[in-house]
């Protein structure tokens, strides 16, 4: 099935370019003023709008801050002559644009971003529809379900082989910590499910951002800052989840009050959310990621020394440290039995980000392809 765009601009001119320009590929509907695209929004299913800035009566920002209460899945784009950067930005954000397009548009580089576009528009679907089905499966589980637990960090390591078995060794982390700080055996369950569920919403992640070897875009970092809440979501209501729920949903809560989701600060982040974000921080830090190395032991003591008070709380820095030591890399047999009976899965340290480099490659290859070989004048 075709995907439909709505093209959005007060000159009949400039909108039959744009048909002309996008029809190959896509059903296009036109509309010649704001209010006529809002009532198109809620005649057709339209996964893409596109609308000039400048038109009489309602203004493109103005008709796709209202198009969010009409289609609020659909991807914007807003072709604009602004030169005030400050106002281009409070624009954007005030009605979701995916992109805006300088005018004059070159057609080639606006199919490559029509094209983007859509492909986002395409992710996000396809993850909003695993997130549900996922929430589902789980709130109609009466108990928890040691099966469903692995599968959920299974399926989260097989979108990306650079971090297969974060989510275990992060609660195996935190359990060394909990252990050391004299956490009943409740507190310990909790912990390891917390650990084990922490980063369960970055199944709604784009791969594109997942596999990215190079630093996110703020776009892409708002994104990725996302997976707390949607890995509580996931959790649901389910009763034995609802303190693991809280460790998930705050684990990336700083001290100082910079983290996220909801900015809390010291003693008012849940403890096992504490301890997660410190055994996160360190497994991330001692493993290989697309975006750089593994720092190794001793320097990501280091880190979580520097960064104490501030990001991580002080005595759960050094719990870790007194108990791995700042020196020789911890053996990783010295690790806590699970609480839950969860055995990590055999990892071959030699295969470890070869589906990762595959996928580059491929992404590499298909942005050469999809970039315009000159650009042309519209």
């Amino acid at each position: 099935m075709r995907h439909k765009i709505l093209l959005v601009d007060d000159e009949e001119a400039n909108v039959r370019l744009l048909k002309r320009v996008l029809s190959d590929e896509y059903d296009t509907i036109e509309a010649l003023s704001g209010q006529d695209g809002l009532n198109l929004l809620k005649e057709h299913d339209i996964s893409l709008i596109i609308t000039d800035q400048r038109m009489p009566g309602m203004t493109g920002v103005q008709l796709l801050k209202e198009s969010l209460a009409v289609r609020p899945d659909a991807m914007r784009i807003l072709l604009t002559g602004y030169t005030d950067v400050q106002a281009l930005i409070d624009a954007i954000n005030s009605g979701h644009v995916y992109k805006y397009v300088p005018k004059p548009w070159d057609r080639d580089e606006l199919r490559v971003t029509v094209r983007r576009a859509i492909e986002t528009y395409e992710l996000k679907q396809r993850n909003t529809q695993l997130v549900q089905d996922l929430t589902g499966a789980l709130s109609q589980l009466e108990e928890v379900s040691l099966g469903t637990i692995r599968a959920l960090a299974d399926a989260l390591d097989a979108k990306c082989d650079y971090t297969s078995g974060h989510s275990l060794r992060v609660s195996q982390y935190a359990l060394l910590i909990g252990k050391n700080m004299g956490l009943t055996p409740e507190e310990m369950r909790d912990l390891e499910l917390g650990g084990i569920l922490h980063d369960i919403g970055k199944i709604g992640v784009p791969e594109s951002i997942l596999w990215k070897p190079a630093k996110l875009t703020p776009e892409e970092t708002a994104i990725m800052a996302e997976h707390p809440v949607k890995s509580a979501q996931i959790i649901g209501d389910l009763p034995s989840l609802q303190k693991a729920k809280r460790f998930v949903m705050h684990h990336h809560e700083f001290m100082d009050g910079s983290g996220y989701p909801d900015r809390l600060v010291g003693d008012d982040i849940p403890l096992g959310a504490r301890i997660i974000l410190v055994a996160d921080a360190y497994d991330a830090m001692t493993s290989d990621r697309p975006y750089r190395k593994a720092i190794g032991h001793e320097r990501a003591i280091q880190e979580l020394k520097k960064c104490a008070g501030k990001q991580f709380d002080p005595k759960i820095v050094e719990v870790l440290v007194r108990v791995l030591g700042e020196g020789a890399e911890p053996n990783p047999h010295e690790l806590p039995a699970s609480h839950l009976g969860v055995q990590l899965a055999s990892i071959d340290p030699k295969q470890t980000g070869r589906q990762f480099l595959r996928e580059a490659e491929r992404l590499a290859r298909q942005d050469k392809e999809n970039s315009p070989a000159e650009a042309k004048p519209a």
